[in-house]
């Protein structure tokens, strides 16, 4: 089972097995599982995240900077034609 599938199996059984109304405050033991797991979670999209921004800013920053390198050059161009001989 992928990971974050049994991560939501495992929130959906605790939440299932809990006794009582939605009011009842959650027992220690049940709020730590929910946070070790949301800790692993997060950590694993971070990694993601961070991976899918690398590889972006590999394959676009160079784009960008020649595009801002060329609206540039045009900007001097046409304060060069402004200057007087």
């Amino acid at each position: 089972m992928p990971a974050p599938v049994a991560t939501i199996s495992l929130a959906c059984c605790l939440l299932l097995a809990a006794c009582g109304s939605s009011n009842t405050p959650l027992d220690a033991e049940t709020r730590q599982t929910i946070d070790s797991i949301a800790v692993v979670r997060i950590n694993v999209l971070r990694e993601q995240m961070d991976t899918v921004c690398n590889q972006r800013r590999v394959a676009e920053l160079p784009h960008l900077i020649d595009s801002i390198k060329q609206h540039r050059m045009r900007e001097i161009q046409d304060q060069l034609k402004t200057v007087p001989k």
